[in-house]
C-alpha cells in the first residue's frame, strides 16, 4: 500500500468522515472513489486537501508545505487526465504563439490560482479544468492585443 494511502486513510479518521462523505469527496477530487484506484498524484492530491482541512479544523499543526520533487512533477503530468493534458497543450500553444514568455509550470499554477482560486492546477476539478480550457481558448483568440504576459 502507498504511502498516500495510509496516510489518507489517517487523516480520514481525525477529520471522522463517513464512508459515503469520504467516497464523495475522493470522487469530487479526482473522479474516483477508491483511493487504491487513483493514480499516485491524485493520491498526492488528497492527502494534501485532507492534510489541509485537518489544520484549518485545528486537529493537526500545521505543516511545512514542500513542492513536489521534479520526479514526482514529471509522474503527475504523465497521470494528468485528458482536461489537465489540453490545459497544458494550450498554454504551451500561447507560449509557441509568443503571447505568453514564461510557459513553466510556476507560471501556469500562478495563472490558475488567479483565475479559479486553487493553488496548482492537478487540483482543478472538471468544472474549473473547463472553465481554464475556456479562459485559454479565448485568450487565443483575442490575440496579441499589443501585450505578451
Amino acid at each position: 500500500m502507498s504511502k498516500h494511502i495510509a496516510a489518507i486513510h489517517v487523516l480520514k479518521s481525525k477529520l471522522q468522515l463517513s464512508d459515503d462523505d469520504y467516497r464523495a469527496l475522493l470522487y469530487q477530487l479526482t473522479g474516483k472513489i477508491s483511493s487504491k484506484a487513483m493514480s499516485e498524484a491524485q493520491r498526492y492530491q488528497v492527502r494534501d486537501h485532507l492534510q489541509h482541512l485537518t489544520e484549518r479544523m485545528g486537529l493537526a499543526p500545521a505543516t511545512a508545505r514542500r513542492p513536489m520533487s521534479a520526479a514526482a512533477f514529471a509522474q503527475s503530468k504523465e497521470d494528468a487526465s485528458p482536461k489537465e493534458r489540453k490545459v497544458w497543450a494550450l498554454w504551451h500553444q500561447l507560449g509557441r504563439d509568443g503571447l505568453l514568455s514564461n510557459t513553466s509550470a510556476q507560471a501556469l499554477n500562478a495563472w490558475v490560482e488567479r483565475t479559479v482560486h486553487i493553488s496548482a492546477l492537478r487540483f482543478a476539478t472538471g468544472a474549473q479544468l473547463d472553465t481554464l480550457i475556456e479562459a485559454l481558448k479565448q485568450w487565443q483568440e483575442r490575440g496579441h492585443d499589443g501585450k505578451v504576459v
